[in-house]
């Protein structure tokens, strides 16, 4: 091999390795919570976790938006997040808990070609797009319930003290706390009459804003639009910054064609921090 041809194949595997490192990507984020009073370091690290992904997936999303084979796919970005929170792999970098904030710094090394790729392969099996909005709607209200129990724990607290002073005087208050337990059940098993009958049980004893919400949330289920909406108004008149409720209430609302009252809600809920009511004024082109 003469002196030019090894020049110039040196030259061509040099480019060709800079190509195929150039192809996977480093996506890093942080993200900060600042615990609450009835924080532990448990529900502080929970959160952080599923935040800090869900930022690396919807800045993974908006970089595929731009790729032409996705494009073509004609999916909303939304989906392209769901699918892609099934594909790739979260590796935590590092970790800072000072009993005040938790600090979480996270990366998600990612071939883009190769995620564009696996969306379009998921995109042809029958039921997998329908499942990974499923499952990125679950993991959202999941994450949103937790957040809201954080506020109901101070009464809980509250609560409790009561019955230790008096037991006898506050076991309508015990049995409230089964029945809304069970209530939940049986809604989340697909029975919203029967968990509305429970839960109003509940609230009879102990009218707390997680119950208005949970009953809220069976009407809700039933298509008692009205029933609803008096039950979120009932949780915000107790807890005025409940993300949750804000968010139903506001989509009820705009529903019922009280337009502008229902973006404010779902603008608030937004601003309270609820990736829903972010995600509903964006895909309803509207600003916070």
């Amino acid at each position: 091999m003469n002196r030019r041809l090894l020049i110039f194949a040196l030259v061509l595997s040099l480019v060709w390795s800079a190509t195929a490192w150039a192809r996977t990507s480093d996506f890093i984020e942080v993200y900060t919570y600042d615990a609450g009073e009835n924080d532990s370091k448990l529900t502080c690290r929970t959160v952080s976790l599923i935040e800090v992904k869900r930022l690396l997936l919807e800045k993974i999303g908006t970089y595929l938006e731009t790729r032409t084979e996705v494009k073509n796919f004609e999916i909303t970005s939304d989906d392209i997040v769901a699918i892609t929170g099934g594909i790739v792999k979260t590796e935590i970098l590092k970790e800072e808990w000072n009993g005040e904030s938790y600090r979480l710094t996270a990366r998600i090394e990612a071939d883009p070609d190769d995620i564009a790729e696996k969306i379009g392969e998921l995109r042809k099996t029958q039921g997998s797009v329908d499942t990974a909005r499923r499952l990125a709607e679950v993991n959202a209200a999941s994450l949103e319930q937790l957040r809201e129990m954080q506020s109901e724990m101070m009464r809980l607290q509250s609560n409790l003290v009561k019955v230790n002073q008096d037991l006898s005087a506050n076991q309508g208050l015990l049995n409230a706390w089964g029945l809304y337990e069970k209530g939940v059940n049986l809604r989340q098993t697909g029975q919203p009459r029967e968990a509305v009958a429970v839960i109003s049980q509940a609230l009879a004893d102990n009218p707390t804003p997680m119950g208005f919400f949970e009953r809220g949330l069976a009407y809700m289920e039933l298509k008692m639009l009205d029933e609803a909406i008096a039950d979120f108004n009932a949780a915000l008149a107790i807890e005025p910054d409940m993300r949750g409720a804000l968010l139903r209430r506001g989509i009820l609302l705009v529903k019922q064609g009280q337009k502008k009252a229902g973006v404010n809600d779902i603008k608030r809920a937004a601003e309270l921090g609820n990736p829903q009511a972010k995600k509903w004024l964006k895909k309803n082109r509207y600003s916070f």
